[in-house]
């Protein structure tokens, strides 16, 4: 995961993915798009502190919590 490091966005929309994971070392992270999933739950973002854009929409999301700490997020597309 050392090569992801300076990864700046990353889409991982419309690919079945039940649960937000494995994004630990991608604290470099301005853009996260993981739209059209099947994500009930936000989780395992916290560590995020430089994403600025987070895309969810056509999830089935039931609260925005897991979100709070972010505090550099300016768009949030749910």
């Amino acid at each position: 995961m050392d090569e992801l490091k300076s990864l700046k966005k990353l889409y991982l929309s419309a690919n079945r993915i039940r649960k937000i994971e494995n994004l630990e070392g991608l604290t470099n992270l301005v853009v996260l798009d993981v739209g059209c999933n099947k994500i009930r739950k936000i989780e395992n973002v916290s560590h995020l502190s430089n994403l600025k854009e987070f895309y969810a929409a056509k999830n089935k999301l039931v609260s925005l919590d897991g979100l709070q700490g972010l505090t550099e997020l300016t768009i949030i597309a749910c």
